[in-house]
């Protein structure tokens, strides 16, 4: 990695990422740790880029939440109020549960 430097950073979907080391993979040969990651995306992407980004749009348009938290949404499809609770404990608002709810249906379309 000598000489090598981060340009820009952005975050990103599980099938994003799983689309672009299948890219990757066309190319030639993946790495120990592109390899790695390809597995992961495999066993734990739960949609596609195009439903991903469609989730995503629905829940940035959400007053609080940005679009790192509308990936992390699309990456776990919460499935309770539990779940939801606790991927946002770290952060420096809370959720109603009128917001929860709204959430969980935005999800649920998506899950099936």
């Amino acid at each position: 990695m000598i000489g090598k430097r981060v340009l820009s950073q952005e975050p990103v979907t599980l099938a994003e990422v799983k689309e672009l080391t299948e890219a990757r993979e066309k190319e030639g040969e993946l790495t120990y740790e592109q390899t790695l990651t390809m597995d992961y995306c495999n066993k734990f992407a739960k949609l596609d880029k195009k439903k991903a980004e469609e989730l995503i749009a629905e829940v940035e348009g959400l007053e609080k939440l940005s679009r790192r938290h509308a990936i992390s949404l699309s990456d776990l499809l919460p499935s309770n109020a539990d779940e939801i609770k606790l991927l946002f404990s770290k952060e420096h608002f809370v959720l109603s549960d009128e917001e929860i709810s709204k959430l969980l249906d935005i999800v649920g379309k998506y899950k099936g």
